[in-house]
């Protein structure tokens, strides 16, 4: 059976097709894997270096757009009280400083994509905690 232009053509983009999705679903797979290994390393890590020192790390997860995220709580109303009164460039350095350093293992596991975003909550009157502000931490 001899194929036609037409056919040749799109076989050929068929097989062009299936090959990326293949290398994108990989690809997918890996980020998430090293989304998951950093949340793993996050968690163990802000337990025995507090974010901010006086800070507390609540939860580190992978996010739905496979961000890890962690929480933070903001203990004294007064710093809280402090950070809402900065502008949002303010606030951003000040959530910032909840980040790990650079020199940690976590950027290494990252893929320069990968984002790590902090939330500075505050404990409300009911004593459930609620968002602040939130940032992604800079590489």
């Amino acid at each position: 059976m001899r194929l036609t232009k037409f056919q040749k053509v799109r076989t050929l983009v068929q097989v062009a097709l299936a090959l990326a999705l293949s290398v994108a679903l990989a690809a997918c797979g890996e980020d998430e894997k090293q989304a998951n290994e950093a949340a793993e390393w996050m968690k163990s890590y802000s337990k025995i270096n507090p974010p901010n020192e006086e800070w507390i790390a609540t939860n580190v997860a992978v996010d739905d757009k496979g961000q890890v995220v962690m929480d933070v709580l903001v203990p004294d109303p007064g710093q809280v009280d402090m950070i809402k009164s900065r502008t949002r460039v303010e606030q951003f350095h000040i959530v910032r400083m909840a980040c790990p350093p650079m020199t940690t293992e976590v950027w290494s596991i990252l893929s320069d994509d990968q984002v790590l975003w902090v939330n500075l909550l505050e404990k409300s009157q009911g004593g459930l905690y609620k968002q602040v502000i939130g940032a992604s931490c800079r590489r």
